[in-house]
């Protein structure tokens, strides 16, 4: 059958497809993703490599710790100016620092949970180090669900649903799909790790914004 699957999708490494047959005794969800895995991971060229890694850079979840503070200096100067980015509805910046310190929390406690709860193992500890070429060192030994993908999906969510140019929400999903793909490209994750990270990010945005519309009407 996986060679079959073989010849649909093009030649996959001998060693990831071997691994896969040896775990013949899983489930049909679970050697789907490993198959998924090993397509997307096979691709190797070093330009390739380069943007992979610019993008697995740019989803770095501890990226919100230089993103928080700019916009915390700003609130400082102006806590309820309306600010008007190129593209999408003005906001004030405190509720900006709002939506991201909130959404941030949320993210960062349902990936921690599910990471050292689950213990789910990473690519390289199914198939070995050789499909690994991050050049980040992984925060944990776990892969499920993908911290990287989840905050992407945050920044991603969290200015989508302020804007309705259709250039601006192009670019917030390529943003999204680079840092995904990047994640299992460098094998660091599974497809299903960063799926998983894609729905908690959107979910910690959503969850955000009714807070903060909840708070509004309550008290303004």
């Amino acid at each position: 059958m996986l060679h079959q699957n073989q010849h649909l999708f093009g030649h996959i490494n001998t060693n990831c497809s071997d691994s896969i047959e040896t775990g013949s005794e899983e489930t049909s969800s679970r050697l789907m993703n490993n198959f998924l895995f090993c397509i997307i991971n096979q691709y190797r060229y070093p330009s390739l490599d380069i943007f992979m890694n610019v993008g697995t850079v740019l989803g770095n979840f501890f990226n919100m710790f230089w993103v928080l503070p700019l916009f915390l200096v700003a609130g400082l100067f102006f806590p309820m100016r309306k600010i008007a980015i190129p593209g999408f509805r003005k906001i004030q910046i405190s509720e900006i620092v709002f939506l991201l310190l909130v959404g941030y929390i949320i993210t960062g406690i349902l990936v921690t949970v599910l990471k050292f709860g689950l213990h789910m193992p990473r690519p390289s500890v199914v198939f070995g180090s050789y499909v690994v070429h991050s050049w980040e060192i992984p925060d944990s030994p776990y892969s499920f669900p993908s911290g990287h993908s989840a905050f992407a999906m945050l920044i991603a969510a969290t200015f989508w649903m302020r804007t309705n140019k259709i250039m601006l929400k192009a670019i917030l999903l390529i943003y999204i799909v680079w840092v995904g793909l990047s994640r299992i490209n460098l094998g660091m994750h599974f497809p299903f790790d960063v799926v998983s990270g894609f729905a908690i990010g959107a979910f910690s945005a959503w969850l955000a914004n009714n807070v903060l519309f909840s708070l509004k009407k309550r008290y303004l």
